[in-house]
C-alpha cells in the first residue's frame, strides 16, 4: 500500500529557470544555465549543463513508449498525449513526429498515427486532445485522428490568425484555440464564457478549461465540477500562468503556486519549495511539477507512476517541463 508520506514526497534538484507558456513551459537558451551548477543533494557537483540541445528526457510508467531517436536532439516543442501515455507528439525542424503504444489493428489509432502531409513542414505549435492531434501552420489549425473525417470539421475561424492552442486529455477531448485574444472551442460540452472571448493571453484544459486574462484573472468553465470551477479569490488578479490538472488547477502568482480542486492525493498541498520564486508550473493527472528561478524542479502528490523520481540526466538544462502520467523535460 502506498503511504501518505509517499504521496506527499517532494523532489528538488538543480535546474535552470524557465518561463511558463501554459501546460508546457519553455525558457529561451539565453536564460538557461551555461555552466556547472553548485546545487547538489548528495554533496556532489552537478554535471555541466548543455541547454538548447533539444533533447527530450522522459520518466514515469515502466510501460511508457520510449522517446524515439529523433527526440535526442533538435526538438523545439512536445505535447504529452492521453490514455496513460498512449502517444506523444514532438516538433523538430517544423515537422511533427508521433510515437506511442499504438494498436494498429484499431482503426482509430491507425488514423492517429498517420501525421498528415500538411503537418510535416513549417509547423510552429502542436497539441494533443485524446484521440485527436493538432498542428499550427501559418496561423491555421490542422487536426487528425478520431473515427471519421466528418469529426474533424474545425470552426471556420481556426483557418487563419490562430496564435496559440491547447487540447484536453482526460474525461473529454476538445481543443481550445486563441485568436485575437478570444478563445475558440472545438467539441467542448460547455460554451466558452463571455469573459474568455476577449483579453485572453493563455489557456489550459483537461475535463475543465482555464483561461488567463490580460488583467491577471483566471476564468474557468466545463462540466459540473464545482471544486474546479470555483476560482479562489487569490487567483482572480495578478496571475501570470495557469495549468489544468485532472480534477484540480494550478496558477502562478508572485512566484508562488496556487492550487484548487480535488485534494484526494495531496494535489493542493503545495510544498514549501514551490511557494516562492517559481517560474513554471505543470498540473498532471494526480501529480504536479514546478520549476523555480533558482533552477529547482519540485514535484508533489501521487507517485504511483514514478513521476517524482526525476532522472539525473534531467537535473540541469531544462527549457520546457510537462507532467502527466509521464513527465518530460526538454533540454
Amino acid at each position: 500500500m502506498i503511504s501518505r508520506r509517499q504521496l506527499m514526497r517532494t523532489v528538488a534538484v538543480g535546474l535552470p529557470a524557465a518561463v511558463l507558456g501554459g501546460t508546457v513551459s519553455r525558457v529561451s537558451p539565453a536564460q538557461a544555465h551555461s555552466g556547472a551548477s553548485s546545487i547538489t543533494t548528495e554533496g556532489r557537483g552537478e554535471p555541466e549543463c548543455a541547454p538548447g540541445s533539444g533533447k527530450l528526457i522522459q520518466w514515469g510508467p515502466a510501460n511508457a513508449p520510449e522517446v524515439p531517436a529523433a527526440g535526442l536532439s533538435g526538438v523545439t516543442a512536445f505535447s504529452i498525449g492521453a490514455c496513460a501515455n498512449l502517444y506523444n507528439l514532438m516538433l523538430k525542424d517544423g515537422k511533427v513526429t508521433i510515437w506511442g503504444n499504438f494498436n494498429l489493428n484499431d482503426r482509430n489509432q491507425q488514423r492517429l498515427v498517420r501525421v498528415p502531409v500538411a503537418a510535416t513542414r513549417d509547423v510552429t505549435a502542436i497539441a494533443t486532445a485524446g484521440a485527436y492531434s493538432f498542428a499550427l501552420r501559418d496561423g491555421g489549425v490542422i487536426v487528425w485522428g478520431g473515427t471519421h473525417d466528418t469529426e474533424l470539421a474545425l470552426p471556420e475561424a481556426t483557418k487563419s490568425g490562430v496564435t496559440a492552442m491547447t487540447g484536453a486529455n482526460g474525461g473529454s477531448s476538445y481543443g481550445l484555440f486563441l485568436k485575437d485574444g478570444g478563445v475558440i472551442q472545438w467539441r467542448g460540452f460547455v460554451d466558452v464564457p463571455d469573459e474568455a472571448k476577449e483579453g485572453v493571453v493563455a489557456m489550459s484544459a483537461r475535463q475543465h478549461a482555464l483561461a488567463l486574462r490580460e488583467d491577471g484573472r483566471v476564468v474557468t468553465w466545463g462540466p459540473d465540477l464545482p471544486a474546479n470551477l470555483a476560482v479562489p479569490a487569490e487567483a482572480q488578479s495578478g496571475v501570470t500562468a495557469i495549468s489544468a490538472g485532472n480534477g484540480f488547477s494550478l496558477a502562478l502568482k508572485n512566484g508562488a503556486v496556487i492550487a484548487w480542486g480535488d485534494n484526494e492525493y495531496g494535489q493542493l498541498e503545495v510544498p514549501y519549495e514551490a511557494q516562492s520564486d517559481v517560474v513554471a508550473i505543470s498540473a498532471g493527472n494526480l501529480a504536479s511539477m514546478a520549476l523555480t528561478a533558482g533552477g529547482r524542479i519540485v514535484t508533489w502528490a501521487y507517485d504511483f507512476y514514478g513521476q517524482l523520481d526525476i532522472p539525473e540526466e534531467a537535473h540541469c538544462g531544462a527549457r520546457a517541463i510537462s507532467c502527466g502520467y509521464v513527465c518530460m523535460v526538454l533540454l
